[in-house]
């Protein structure tokens, strides 16, 4: 790419930050989310998800570190721009004429190549590989490959960024302590959950100290810590660890948020894993109707709380219910999901395992 382009992706990148923290956000954002998008809606999601992350930590900060979380967001952004250029040139004119109408920005010097010196630094995008914003930008694809399914990629890039962050920004700002995050949970998604339990063990006690014990990076840390060591073998202490979450979020955010609502989830799941069968099934009995009542009957989170609640019956004695529910389970995985999904495939399983269970293994075997 021309340095006129680089230019306009940095000023680009510069309008995203800067309208982040003014009151034409919102329609700011319906604007980059459409361009962006070029009419994917699976793409304008992404973007639109993206937007919302960039708004809430820049509404979020305040203080000395603002302008350094501005200047990353903003090289993040122009990234992200200039790969949309690079892929689909077209998209100049639209991104140019939005810049334009960006108040604050240098956007009368954009029509020549010199719009690298109207616009200053060029973001992080063209500014080496140690600039906060370039330091955002690997993180951001090194994410992106665990999402696409690599989680091996993402634990290995991770691992290449975070000693970087330490040495460029410090071991205890927030960035590093998320790359270190970042890793940890790789590290798990790419099978060695002890690892990433004993890497959370690491920096929990780190986050606690340094963004607070009730902050939510603190807590979603506590979270995967908790999470992988029952994936590492110890049932009982991820158990013992969500009962604990599970309060503070309660008392944090309240009772029928999300976060609350999975640390609910997981300490039913890990009270089954650890032997108590009867109340996993009891603790899951009870989450359903909230699930049911804040997402509706087809969301994923109360369909995977229906599964459960099946497969802990059956464990707790009764293989008759568990089959029952399976039965009643299965055709709304079928209508959501369609017949071959694996979510569907493996409820047909337990449908059947228990069938066989309660004794009729004929039905079971068709």
């Amino acid at each position: 790419m021309g340095k006129s382009l680089l230019a306009l992706a940095a000023l680009a990148g510069q309008m995203v930050a800067k309208a982040a923290g003014t009151g034409e956000w919102e329609t700011a954002e319906r604007k980059y989310a459409q361009l962006l998008g070029r009419g994917n809606a699976e793409q304008t999601q992404l973007v639109e998800q993206w937007l919302k992350e960039t708004h809430e930590q820049l509404a979020d900060e305040a203080g000395a570190d603002t302008e350094l979380i501005r200047t990353a967001l903003a090289g993040l952004w122009a990234a992200r721009w200039a790969d949309m250029l690079e892929k689909d040139p077209d998209t100049e004119p639209e991104l140019r004429a939005l810049v334009q109408s960006q108040p604050g920005l240098p956007a009368e010097e954009l029509s020549g190549t010199d719009a690298t010196a109207a616009s200053g630094d060029v973001s992080a995008y063209a500014a080496g590989p140690e600039h906060p914003g370039a330091l955002a930008s690997r993180s951001e694809l090194a994410y992106s490959a665990g999402q696409a399914g690599d989680a091996a990629a993402a634990r290995n890039q991770f691992a290449a960024l975070v000693p970087v962050t330490e040495r460029v920004l410090g071991p205890e700002h927030p960035d590093t302590l998320a790359a270190r995050a970042s890793l940890a949970y790789w590290t798990g998604q790419a099978g060695d959950a002890a690892a990433a339990r004993n890497q959370f063990a690491a920096l929990v006690p780190v986050t606690e100290r340094v963004l607070g014990p009730e902050h939510p990076d603190t807590l979603i840390n506590r979270h995967n810590l908790a999470n992988f060591a029952g994936y590492a073998g110890d049932a009982a202490t991820a158990r013992d660890q969500f009962a604990v979450l599970l309060r503070i979020r309660e008392r944090v955010f309240g009772a029928d948020s999300p976060d609350t609502l999975a640390a609910r989830f997981n300490l039913a799941y890990w009270t089954g894993r650890a032997g108590d069968a009867a109340a996993a099934r009891d603790q899951f009995a009870a989450l359903l109707p909230v699930r049911a009542r804040l997402y509706g009957p087809d969301d994923p989170e109360t369909l995977a709380t229906r599964g459960e609640l099946a497969y802990w019956t059956g464990c707790a004695g009764g293989p008759a219910a568990a089959r029952d529910q399976f039965a009643a389970l299965l055709p709304s995985y079928e209508r959501i999901l369609g017949p071959e999904h694996a979510d569907t495939l493996a409820v047909w399983y337990q449908l059947a395992h228990w069938t066989a269970l309660a004794g009729d293994e004929r039905t079971a075997q068709d």
